[in-house]
C-alpha cells in the first residue's frame, strides 16, 4: 500500500503541466508541458548567475584593506618633564606674636565709634590718654577703650535698653568671689546724663580685632573715665589678684577715680570696679 501510495504521487508529479501560449491566429491555448521543461528555464539562468560571481570577486580582489599602523618604537630622554604653571596655593599664616600693633591715629578711632554707635557718642579729645588697646575679655583679639560723650540730642539712643550696647556702672557690679556677688539682688537701672564722660569698649573679632567691621559687642561704662590710665595684665598685677581674690580673664584697665586707683576688669558677663591695695 505505501509503494503503491508513493507510486501515485510521482505520477502527479510527472503529468504534463498546462501552459498558455497563443496560436497564429492569437488565441490562447493550453499546450501541456512535462516537469522536465523546467530544468531549461534554471539551465537558461546560469550564465548570468556564474556572470555575476566573477564581477563579485574581482571588486573584492581590487578592494584592498586599509594598511596597518607600524608601531614604531620611542625613545625615552632623560630630559626632565616640562614644566607647568602651579596654582597659587594660600598658606597658613604663622601664629600672631604677643607684640602690641601699632597704635592707630585718632581719626581711624573716630571712626569705629562711629560704626557702632553712630552718631549717639563722639570721641572725647580733651582726656589723655583718648584710647587704650588691649584683650579686655580674653578671647584673644585687640579690644578698644575709649572716652567718649553723648550728643546733646542722643541721650535718648544712649539710655534706650533695645540699642546694640550695654549701659553699665562697674561700680554697681558685684565683683565675682566677693560677699556682695554671694548676695543676690536686683541692679539699679543705669542712666547716661548730660555731659557725661562715658568709656566705651568695643570687643574685637578675629585677628583685626576691634578694627574688624563685624566688631558689634560693645559697652558704655558711666563713671568709668578716670585719670592716667593705664592697661595691666594679670602678671603685671600679682599682688592686686592675690588680695582681691581677682581671676582676670583678660587685660584690665588701671585707673584713678576720685582720687582713687582701681582696676576695670571682665568678670565674664559685664565690666567691674575693684579697688587696688
Amino acid at each position: 500500500m505505501t509503494w503503491t501510495g508513493r507510486s501515485f504521487e510521482w505520477s502527479l508529479l510527472s503529468r504534463p503541466a498546462p501552459l498558455e501560449v497563443r496560436n497564429a491566429r492569437g488565441i490562447m491555448c493550453n499546450r501541456p508541458v512535462s516537469f522536465n521543461d523546467h530544468p531549461k528555464r534554471l539551465t537558461a539562468s546560469y550564465p548570468l548567475v556564474f556572470l555575476v560571481v566573477i564581477l563579485s570577486g574581482c571588486a573584492a580582489a581590487c578592494t584592498k584593506p586599509p594598511p596597518r599602523a607600524e608601531l614604531r618604537p620611542i625613545s625615552v630622554s632623560n630630559s626632565p618633564a616640562p614644566s607647568f604653571p602651579v596654582l597659587a596655593q594660600a598658606t597658613a599664616t604663622p601664629g600672631q606674636s604677643n607684640a602690641s600693633p601699632s597704635a592707630p591715629e585718632v581719626e581711624e578711632v573716630a571712626k569705629a565709634i562711629a560704626r557702632v554707635f553712630g552718631k549717639s557718642a563722639r570721641v572725647d579729645q580733651n582726656r589723655s590718654p583718648v584710647f587704650l588697646m588691649g584683650d579686655f575679655n580674653g578671647d584673644g583679639s585687640q579690644d578698644l577703650a575709649v572716652v567718649t560723650k553723648a550728643n546733646d540730642d542722643a541721650l535718648g539712643e544712649i539710655n534706650n535698653e533695645l540699642a546694640n550696647w550695654t549701659l553699665e556702672d562697674p561700680h554697681q557690679v558685684p565683683v565675682p568671689g566677693s560677699k556682695t556677688a554671694e548676695q543676690p539682688r536686683k541692679p539699679k537701672a543705669v542712666k547716661a546724663e548730660r555731659n557725661d564722660q562715658l568709656l566705651a569698649i568695643i570687643h574685637g573679632v578675629g585677628p583685626q580685632g576691634w578694627r574688624n567691621t563685624e566688631a558689634r559687642q560693645s559697652f558704655l561704662l558711666r563713671n568709668a573715665a578716670g585719670m592716667n590710665a593705664t592697661v595691666r595684665t594679670a602678671a603685671n598685677l600679682p599682688e592686686a589678684s592675690s588680695k582681691s581674690n581677682l581671676s582676670l580673664r583678660g587685660d584690665a584697665i588701671s585707673e584713678t577715680i576720685n582720687g582713687r586707683r582701681g582696676l576695670i576688669f571682665w568678670t565674664g558677663a559685664k565690666y567691674a570696679w575693684v579697688p587696688q591695695p
